[in-house]
């Protein structure tokens, strides 16, 4: 039988079904509930039955009942599959860790209260806001999973807590994005630039296909079709676990023909020395390198190819599409089936030739601080 015991659920064996009539079994359930209505625990009781006489007065009984560690790696084996960025599952593991396991990891989940959630976040909640913040709805995703598992009958303790601890309206914010004007010259820059061959064109491939940087740093030879001039991008590999399909425009095949010429019996399209894929930190550290990293990030030239599509006329749902972006009416989602390749294809032509076409400046591509020895250079020769 299934009962709450000081609040708790247990799981009570009436006996073996072979033997134990209905009749029985009503009997024992009734004889359950009656010892738990005047305060008592069965279970407990169960357990010391089955000590020697000498040790069932001087024994402490086990608390066996899940933890909040036990709940949170079940929870960890479903919701690890569905995440595809590397960084956010070690995230995930490292907050755990760091911030909740040492402190309720061993406790019973269905005993943990508001308080010690409280506890958890106080030190970080002003310090470390948007880490704080994410380790609360981490905690409360295990609660659920335990909840909807019928192991815990409370409501979850994290209901409140961040009001409890005190919110501040933040200005929201997005990814730094360059204007799409300058998005060229930063191009320009990037080939001017020191560094692995392989690293500068998928930084220039990511611009010109507008895709993550995971998309680009994974990029596979299985996955391009230069026949049709198709790069067809899994469905484990996508954000929103959807097979996505990026048109090729010329400056993008001619890219993948000098990686091909570099590396042509690898796997990855854009490998570092050891064959693997770059870290998300090699865009950043090219960023930065090009004093560009408080102006932009990788993502954000996703941002500087909407707003160039927006303003050249490009129909929303076609750029939307391009960025692999679901759409959240799932009525409309429902209903509407198609990818829109072809005006794609046309797109993303026009946003690498509009990238070919647009004039670089000397402040734009070496920095204002090199403009007069960047002239003087140029009056020399």
């Amino acid at each position: 039988m299934r009962i709450a015991i000081a609040g708790d659920r247990r799981d009570i064996s009436l006996g073996p079904l072979a033997t134990l009539s209905l009749a029985e079994a009503r009997e024992k359930a009734h004889e359950i509930r009656k010892a738990v209505s005047e305060g008592r625990d069965p279970a407990r009781e169960r357990r010391l039955e089955r000590l020697p006489p000498e040790q069932a007065s001087t024994a402490e009984i086990v608390d066996d009942r899940p933890t909040f560690e036990d709940c949170w790696h079940a929870f960890w084996q479903v919701k690890e599959p569905q995440l595809s960025n590397g960084k956010h599952r070690d995230q995930w593991v490292s907050t755990m860790s760091s911030y909740v396991l040492p402190h309720i990891g061993k406790r019973p989940i269905a005993d943990v209260k508001p308080g010690e959630i409280i506890t958890i976040l106080t030190p970080i909640w002003r310090t470390k806001e948007e880490t704080a913040r994410r380790v609360l709805q981490r905690i409360d995703a295990v609660f659920v999973s335990a909840i909807t598992r019928e192991i815990r009958e409370r409501a979850s303790p994290c209901t409140g807590v961040g009001r409890e601890l005190g919110q501040r309206r933040q200005d929201q914010s997005h990814h730094a994005a360059l204007p799409y004007a300058d998005v060229a010259s930063l191009i320009t820059r990037l080939r001017l630039r020191k560094g692995p061959l392989a690293c500068r064109l998928a930084f220039e491939f990511l611009i010109l296909t507008a895709t993550r940087s995971g998309e680009t740093r994974g990029a596979r030879w299985s996955e391009i079709d230069l026949a049709t001039g198709l790069w067809i991008i899994p469905a484990d590999r996508m954000k929103a676990r959807s097979e996505h399909i990026v048109p090729l425009s010329r400056q993008a095949i001619a890219l993948l023909g000098q990686m091909s010429a570099t590396s042509p019996n690898g796997l990855l399209c854009f490998p570092n020395v050891k064959g693997k894929p770059y870290s998300d930190m090699a865009f950043t550290k090219a960023l930065r390198d090009m004093v560009y990293a408080d102006r932009t990030t990788a993502h954000g030239f996703r941002t500087s190819f909407k707003t160039w599509a927006a303003e050249t006329g490009v129909r929303d749902e076609v750029s939307e599409a391009a960025l692999a972006h679901s759409d959240q009416n799932r009525v409309r989602a429902a209903y509407r089936r198609t990818t829109y390749l072809d005006e794609r294809r046309a797109v993303m032509q026009s946003w690498a030739d509009y990238l070919d076409a647009t004039p670089r400046s000397i402040e734009a591509i070496f920095g204002a601080e090199q403009r007069e020895r960047e002239l003087l250079r140029v009056r020399t020769n």
